[in-house]
């Protein structure tokens, strides 16, 4: 089951797929191509260094440029679902690159911003601040590798569809990568940072919820 939005990439040949799920037939490896799309998302990978990086140095400077490349390697994630559209650059190995490359992006910015201390604002609105949020994602996506992993393990002998993101998935992930934005810059009080939590939390829920009544073959069967 799957957590964590990202575009839906779909097969070069869209004659072969079904229109909620991604196909693979059996003994196809999945083959990675250098083209526009999987450059772009590439640059989202490459960013996550120097942000956690910039993290982990805990000044003022750093922290600020820190924010501003996680928003420009969050602008990514979309620019590179429209290339796949716009140049039908779409793949299997396309989809599964991008989700990967969303969590090497966020889960080393929350685990450094929690290290220097970005969370407080919101102690007095969330108890055990920030980890009640923090667990929720970080299992999300912990999951989501999981299922990655199955689907290319499975893939190798048999025929198996990835499921296709659903579109409270893709909330969600808007939802936790503004949250950490809000942290890491300091926009506004620390309601409003908790309110996102809070709202971040719910989403991932729903979206678990969906993706297990979705995608729970991935790893039953």
């Amino acid at each position: 089951m799957l957590l964590c939005s990202t575009k839906t990439h779909t097969n070069e040949h869209h004659s072969s797929i079904k229109p909620k799920q991604m196909s693979n037939p059996t003994g196809q490896a999945l083959s990675l191509r250098f083209n526009a799309t999987n450059v772009v998302t590439t640059t989202r990978i490459v960013l996550a260094i120097p942000i956690a990086w910039l993290l982990r140095q805990g000044g003022t400077v750093e922290i600020l440029w820190a924010g501003i490349l996680l928003i420009i390697a969050w602008g990514t994630d979309g620019l590179d679902g429209f290339l796949a559209r716009r140049l039908r650059q779409s793949s299997v190995a396309g989809a599964l690159f991008d989700l990967i490359a969303d969590r090497i992006l966020i889960v080393p910015a929350l685990i450094l911003s929690i290290a220097v201390g970005l969370w407080s604002p919101a102690a007095i609105l969330m108890p055990f601040n920030p980890y009640p949020y923090v667990v929720i994602v970080i299992a999300g996506d912990l999951t989501i590798l999981a299922g990655i992993f199955a689907f290319i393990w499975k893939q190798r002998t048999r025929a198996i569809e990835f499921p296709a993101p659903t579109q409270i998935a893709k909330i969600t992930y808007s939802l936790q990568m503004l949250t950490v934005v809000v942290s890491v810059l300091g926009i506004g009080s620390g309601i409003l940072l908790a309110a996102l939590m809070y709202l971040a939390i719910i989403f991932t829920l729903l979206s678990f919820y969906s993706y297990l009544r979705k995608g729970s073959y991935i790893f039953t069967s």
